[in-house]
């Protein structure tokens, strides 16, 4: 029912964010796929998947400050 409540903005929004992610995911396992199997660095992977998680949501919260309206609250 809160969803229904919701206004037009917060729900593109959130379906924005909801698509984002699947994306990401999706796009994260067919990368897996295509691994060549050589031996990286643990570190350098933990620190390339923060990189990539830090710059998904900077664009969440750059699609935010787009679709929210001038003065109003989210």
């Amino acid at each position: 029912m809160k969803w229904l409540k919701l206004s037009k903005s917060k729900k593109i929004i959130i379906t924005l964010l909801l698509i984002n992610i699947i994306a990401f995911a999706s796009a994260q396992s067919y990368a897996q796929k295509f691994s060549t199997g050589q031996n990286t660095n643990q570190e350098i992977e933990k620190v390339d998947y923060l990189q990539k998680g830090w710059q998904i949501i900077n664009w969440s919260y750059n699609l935010l400050r787009y679709f929210k309206k001038p003065n109003t609250n989210i």
